[in-house]
């Protein structure tokens, strides 16, 4: 199942495996986190992921959810990737990835077809030209799709109350917030992630949105991914190993 370059790589806590490779962008800890962050309600019937790379967040998901999961990828090596992991896995009959830009969602899809949406975005702004990118620009970098964009694809395909989970870098969350509010979107939670205690400076954001709400915003308790000697929190020990 493995091909030129590719490895293994253990999800500890989910007890699941993903393939990964040296020659693409892989997993870190913010895909952890946003899976960690994700209410799936009763209500929820069907899940979204956008900018899915290799599948990471879907199959995070599957441990805590049993509904239908859709993966939306543009890149066809991490498509491929996916959907090779999610056969390993034994998820084929609950998540598909589907080979999609997020500008062309209106093409493929009907509106308001989801509950849920989750996204891991491209984090920094980027005008470079779109010939000969890496896999790690397109997925680090606004190149082929910018916040914007993204929050446009979710409220088209967001069901009305749905929930749309973004992590982000923190400095870009005044940006965030304007934009959800352009769209219609409520921000109704919050969860600033620091390096460690004595930082000033949160280094992601998590975000809960709902479409169509009146919800007030709750801030949650800070989040620290070290303690002061430099080892992992009890939290983030948590989320990597249950």
């Amino acid at each position: 199942m493995l091909k030129e370059n590719e490895r293994l790589d253990d999800l500890y806590r989910e007890n699941l495996q993903i393939i990964q490779s040296k020659d693409t962008f892989s997993f870190s800890i913010d895909a952890l986190l946003l899976s960690n962050f994700v209410h799936v309600t009763k209500r929820v019937k069907n899940i979204a992921d956008f900018c899915s790379g290799n599948g990471i967040i879907p199959l995070l998901l599957s441990y805590k959810t049993k509904k239908p999961i859709t993966g939306i990828e543009v890149q066809e090596r991490l498509v491929d990737m996916a959907r090779r992991s999610i056969d390993l896995n034994g998820k084929k009959e609950q998540i598909e990835i589907e080979h999609l830009d997020l500008k062309d969602v209106k093409l493929k899809y009907n509106h308001s077809v989801f509950d849920l949406i989750t996204v891991n975005p491209p984090y920094f702004k980027n005008n470079q030209p779109t010939h000969s990118l890496t896999h790690h620009e397109i997925a680090r970098s606004e190149v082929l799709i910018d916040l914007k964009g993204i929050i446009e694809a979710a409220r088209y395909l967001i069901n009305n109350k749905g929930k749309f989970y973004m992590v982000h870098r923190s400095e870009r969350v005044h940006e965030i917030i304007s934009l959800l509010h352009e769209n219609n979107f409520t921000v109704s939670k919050l969860q600033f992630v620091y390096s460690k205690p004595e930082n000033e400076t949160a280094h992601f954001v998590l975000v809960e949105a709902i479409f169509n709400s009146t919800a007030l915003v709750k801030v949650l308790s800070p989040l620290y991914i070290y303690n002061t000697h430099g080892e992992y929190t009890k939290e983030i020990e948590a989320i990597y190993y249950g």
